[in-house]
């Protein structure tokens, strides 16, 4: 799909059509009076240690995975590309996160398989990657998929208050003109997802969370 803009107000150098990849999801093409974006579909790699590595699951892996979920609609109603989004996007924000253990390859691209550490006294495969992890790509996924400005924060117009009274002190907030909020790491946003990886994690990417184990 390509959607064409006729600029009347922006000068653009050269007269030679040229063509980018921006991010690897849009491709950017000009010449001197048209820009040109091309949608270009999302391409999962879910090889394990893959240098180029942006998944730990398949398109197809997920499809099966929902399709024993108890509700499956609100995956299986989104396109294939909606889908490979929402994976890579999930594997990203897994990926944040700092885990015990060590990468199997200094070349991997993700930050498993790894090495070094037991989960259920059973030490982690370098070919395999843990079923767990998995499982909270699937469920990220799905969630980013049916919620894709979750990460963004609040716009400041909803949970706040509005009027503050202290005796004659008074303040009022402008919620409208307020910016969204920050997201301190995925766990911010969606707690569950430890019940899924807390095995595996040391903390945050912002705020550290160590886990004492007395035996």
């Amino acid at each position: 799909m390509i959607q064409e803009l006729i600029l009347s107000s922006i000068k653009l150098q050269g007269n030679e059509e040229t063509s980018s990849i921006i991010g690897g999801v849009f491709s950017l093409r000009y010449n001197k009076t048209k820009l040109l974006f091309e949608i270009v579909a999302a391409t999962i790699d879910a090889t394990v240690k893959g240098e180029s590595a942006n998944s730990y699951v398949t398109l197809s892996e997920s499809n099966d995975y929902f399709d024993t979920s108890p509700d499956s609609s609100t995956w299986t109603n989104k396109t294939d590309d909606q889908k490979k989004r929402a994976l890579i996007s999930a594997t990203r924000w897994i990926d944040t996160l700092v885990y015990y253990g060590d990468r199997c390859d200094d070349g991997q691209a993700l930050k498993f398989p790894r090495n070094n550490y037991q989960v259920d006294g059973v030490e982690l495969s370098c070919s395999t990657i843990p079923n767990n992890i998995k499982y909270a790509q699937y469920e990220l996924a799905r969630a980013l998929a049916n919620d894709t400005d979750a990460i963004t924060g609040t716009t400041g117009k909803d949970g706040n208050f509005e009027e503050v009274k202290l005796g004659d002190i008074q303040v009022k907030y402008n919620t409208a003109s307020q910016g969204t909020g920050s997201i301190n790491n995925i766990l911010d946003v969606y707690p569950w997802l430890q019940s899924y990886l807390g095995a595996y994690m040391l903390g945050g990417a912002g705020s550290f969370q160590l886990r004492v184990v007395r035996g």
